[in-house]
């Protein structure tokens, strides 16, 4: 096991008191080219860029720098099963996870992720959302929007900070015991505060490894696709259609819900305006998820096929805020 965070974070940093009872594990990835502490162990990122550039997120000269030397990061962790990053608002705490998260690995990466706060500005909170968007390759998250906290009347920030540190501090033993016993892609339920596994799937299932022949290549290949995000779909034919439809399946997103939900409500419009008589059921589905599912796109598909057989002209199609959605 091992707990990695940067010395970038705003509320996971090496002086957080929280660590100290996991001294051993951490790992201090040091963003700004030198070592900041020696109370844990150190990864120092040199600082080779110069002049303008990107300030924050992909792109950045940050990014870039720890970039060049992620084959040191990735030596230092691959010999770990977890390894659980610890990030927050600030888009530079996420740099050590995206970049790991996105190479050919086999420790289990585990995320505990928390949105900017309102105001700390847009461009902040949308890099940050736009580095959360592909959860493909996280075996779990932890995801805590703080942001209900600054609804409360704090006579200083310090106070409010505290305030989210002791929450902290009673969640983060809780977190880290059950990583070992996550077994599926799971997220964190911060009300039952345990993890529940993101679909209905076995370990088997969640990675297919198969050994197949390739008509155009006298050979056989061993590959492992991760069901969970974006893989490269070979251009052979594969012969098991139920894995090439687990393999398509879409991504879960932190806002998956929110999009669900507005879609639904827009479905709903669509019928009334157009006298469509049409019925949905509520959706029980527990955890993150992408937005959308089978069973929205046969109410979409439904939709679409009896707003065809209205004339055109008497069609009426509702707004749609993407805004709501983005």
């Amino acid at each position: 096991m091992k707990i990695v965070i940067t010395d970038s974070g705003i509320l996971w940093h090496y002086g957080n008191p929280i660590l100290k009872n996991y001294k051993d594990l951490v790992l201090v990835v040091c963003l700004h080219g030198s070592k900041v502490t020696d109370e844990y162990e150190c990864f120092i990122c040199p600082r080779k860029s110069v002049g303008l550039g990107m300030s924050m997120g992909v792109g950045s000269r940050v990014y870039n720098d720890l970039e060049d030397v992620a084959d040191e990061l990735y030596d230092m962790l691959q010999y770990e099963d977890d390894i659980i990053f610890l990030t927050d608002g600030n888009p530079d705490s996420l740099y050590p996870y995206h970049i790991i998260k996105n190479r050919r690995h086999h420790m289990n990466i585990h995320l505990w992720a928390s949105p900017p706060w309102s105001i700390e500005g847009k461009a902040r909170m949308k890099i940050h959302k736009e580095m959360l968007s592909d959860l493909s390759g996280v075996k779990s998250i932890c995801y805590i929007d703080t942001q209900e906290y600054l609804k409360n009347d704090y006579k200083n920030f310090g106070a409010f900070l505290e305030d989210v540190q002791n929450y902290f501090e009673e969640i983060f033993p809780i977190v880290m015991d059950g990583i070992s016993k996550v077994e599926n892609e799971s997220y964190f339920d911060l009300a039952s505060k345990t993890y529940i596994p993101l679909g209905k799937i076995s370990g088997e299932e969640a990675i297919l490894k198969s050994t197949e022949y390739l008509s155009d290549k006298d050979e056989y290949t061993d590959n492992t696709y991760l069901i969970e995000g974006m893989v490269d779909i070979p251009e052979y034919q594969r012969s098991d259609k139920y894995k090439k439809d687990i393999i398509y399946r879409q991504v879960a997103r932190i806002d998956g819900k929110k999009i669900c939900n507005t879609l639904r409500e827009y479905r709903f419009k669509l019928a009334q305006m157009n006298s469509i008589e049409f019925n949905s059921e509520e959706c029980s589905y527990v955890g993150a998820c992408a937005g959308t599912c089978e069973k929205c796109d046969e109410e979409a598909e439904y939709l679409s096929m009896k707003l065809s057989e209205i004339p055109k002209e008497k069609q009426r199609i509702p707004d749609l805020n993407l805004g709501e959605v983005e």
